[in-house]
């Protein structure tokens, strides 16, 4: 009779797995098991997967658990039915049961936070020499080396319990992590930094004064100190000093946030080479990769000035003047600013100028840049109508002063007619008894 567990027991056989990658398989078929009982494995179809991921799922589980029993059982279910394992269906009950998790807290560990953690094992290194007594994590020099292999190279915690004295080409500074160490089961190097050299050294100069044998596991912290009596190191003397790490600085720190940092940092260099990053990693693939990979939002915003200022965005933004100047009216363009500034008159008084005085005051108008649709016959068209509106200005109301109709008129006149309007000045009979009045371009 064919049972969940014996598909999952025929898979492991048919793979070569980890023992830590069987183990997981093994606890997703348990937690089957544990609401299907003695179900046959042919009423296990897709509408019972889901009822299972209801009711599990409101007693508690998060998704992301139930994503690693989906995902595992989905593999065993696909392997049987492949390979003629089961012969009652050709649809695997577990597609397309999947649920989508809340986003991860980040999982990288801030600069700051690890120069601290850094400069406190160093200050332990020291204390130790010199009081020659065992500290709160000892031997110190032997926990620094484990934090900078971790944190130059983000290398997985099992690869680095299972490198050997002979893994270490010292004179290529090379580091070999084999193939049966990793997920991928691929075989690759790591290089050894300037940072981590003087780390290593101190391993290898300790690992030969005991007497290593080439195939003996470097990072032994038994071997290196009479206050561990194991044989090899295991993940819990890892973790356990990372959680001491943790308690000091007030950061969770572990090996694996250190791959996290890793890939984020070399993503914010300026070459960004996210093959580089892989490979260093020994992911299977970019995806993989990329799932490690923070957001900086420091250097995305960085990115969006950037091109708001080589698209010009920027030449548009309100100005603000500081001057303490009453405020005036001002138009925006993208080429060009105008302003109408405040006006100084030291004569209160309005001067009623009579049309034959109106029509000598204007002198000269000088155009900075005029339009390309505008010509000669505009130009001409703007200045008649302006004369005509200096004509009728005698006519207004006595309240408005004549200066300031004039002024007005002949700018929004220029305007309306498309001409590029830099610069113009009027001069008139009063204004050389008052001060010259200036309109000009505001700088970009």
């Amino acid at each position: 009779m064919t049972t969940p567990l014996k598909l999952t027991e025929e898979y492991i056989f048919a793979h070569d797995l980890r023992e830590a990658s069987a183990k997981i398989y093994r606890a997703s078929t348990k937690a089957l098991l544990k609401h299907f009982r003695t179900t046959p494995i042919e009423e296990i179809d897709h509408r019972a997967v889901l009822a299972w991921r209801k009711k599990i799922l409101e007693n508690g589980l998060s998704k992301r658990s139930w994503n690693t029993y989906s995902n595992h059982l989905r593999t065993v279910w696909g392997y049987a039915i492949e390979h003629g394992l089961m012969t009652h269906t050709t649809i695997n009950p577990f597609r397309k049961t999947s649920v989508v998790p809340p986003k991860r807290a980040s999982k990288t560990i801030n600069g700051e936070a690890i120069q601290r953690a850094r400069n406190w094992l160093t200050s332990l290194v020291g204390q130790e020499r010199c009081t020659q007594e065992r500290t709160q994590i000892t031997p110190a020099w032997f926990w620094l080396a484990v934090f900078e292999m971790f944190y130059y190279t983000g290398i997985r915690l099992n690869a680095l319990l299972c490198l050997r004295y002979k893994d270490i080409d010292w004179d290529n500074k090379m580091i070999l992590v084999r193939g049966e160490t990793e997920k991928t089961h691929r075989e690759f190097f790591l290089p050894i930094m300037e940072g981590l050299a003087p780390h290593l050294c101190r391993i290898l100069g300790e690992a030969e004064k005991i007497g290593f044998s080439p195939d003996d596991q470097l990072f032994n912290v038994n071997r290196f100190s009479r206050h561990y009596h194991g044989k090899e190191m295991n993940i819990d003397q890892v973790e356990s000093i990372y959680r001491k790490l943790t308690d000091k600085i007030g950061v969770r720190m572990t090996p694996h946030r250190f791959r996290h940092t890793l890939a984020t940092d070399l993503m914010k260099q300026p070459e960004r080479n996210i093959h580089l990053t892989k490979s260093l990693l020994n992911h299977s693939n970019i995806a993989t990769t990329m799932n490690y990979i923070e957001v900086d939002y420091d250097h995305m915003r960085a990115v969006l000035h950037e091109r708001s200022l080589a698209q010009g965005a920027l030449s548009r933004v309100r100005r603000v003047d500081s001057s303490g100047t009453p405020p005036t009216s001002a138009i925006t363009a993208p080429s060009a600013q105008i302003r109408l500034p405040s006006r100084k008159i030291a004569d209160p008084k309005p001067t009623t100028l009579q049309p034959p005085q109106q029509q000598a005051a204007i002198e000269e108008v000088i155009i900075d840049r005029p339009s390309r649709s505008s010509g000669p016959s505009a130009l001409r068209k703007a200045l008649e109508f302006a004369s005509a509106q200096l004509h009728s200005g005698s006519m207004e109301s006595a309240t408005d002063s004549p200066s300031d109709q004039i002024d007005q008129n002949l700018l929004l006149t220029l305007m309306a007619s498309g001409l590029g309007v830099g610069t113009f000045r009027k001069r008139t009979q009063s204004e050389r008894s008052m001060g010259s009045t200036s309109f000009s371009r505001a700088s970009p």
